[in-house]
């Protein structure tokens, strides 16, 4: 377990896909990442989806549950996506599940404590994300964590009937690094 301000990190088990399961199919919590119904999924699917990784035999990913530091309640995920070791970068993600807790700077802590391992644990040189343009709540906290913009592609998701923008956003360790510093 890693620990933030707010939040502590731990590995998914087995014992968390059912809460997994009710996020991953709640659309107000996967439209800014899943972006369409066809998405939605049965829990027989996702614990087919992370059988290898739960096995501890998936080497491009790890999934981690985003507890409340102070209740240990479970309140959402996040994801290290390492496809490229060569260049040592890893894509991340976050969302919290637990709607009533949005906006209270609960992805933000966990997003720093994710980085903290990319970084600092696993010596990775680069973070990259994406997420919808209008997203503007989890780009304004991915920015506080550091990430800046790097580009938009335009109508690259398709999401509620209509294609969206999406940013991309990266850090590089060394910006972490100084961030740290300051």
């Amino acid at each position: 377990m890693l620990d933030g301000k707010t939040t502590r990190l731990r590995k998914l088990e087995k014992t968390d896909l059912p809460l997994a399961h009710r996020w991953v199919n709640d659309r107000d919590v996967v439209g800014w990442a899943r972006f369409s119904p066809e998405h939605m999924t049965s829990l027989t699917e996702l614990e087919k989806e992370f059988e290898k990784e739960l096995a501890g035999e998936d080497t491009e990913r790890i999934t981690y549950i985003v507890e409340e530091k102070s209740t240990g309640r479970p309140i959402g995920w996040c994801v290290l996506r390492t496809w490229d070791r060569k260049h040592v970068g890893a894509n991340v993600g976050i969302s919290i599940g637990e709607k009533d807790l949005w906006g209270k700077g609960y992805g933000t802590d966990a997003m720093r404590v994710l980085l903290a391992i990319a970084f600092d644990h696993m010596g990775w040189h680069r973070a990259e994300l994406w997420t919808l343009a209008e997203n503007e709540r989890a780009i304004k906290s991915f920015e506080k964590c550091g990430f800046r913009r790097e580009g938009v592609a335009s109508e690259a998701a398709y999401y509620d009937g209509r294609y969206h923008d999406v940013v991309y956003m990266g850090l590089l360790k060394q910006e972490w690094d100084a961030r740290k510093a300051a």
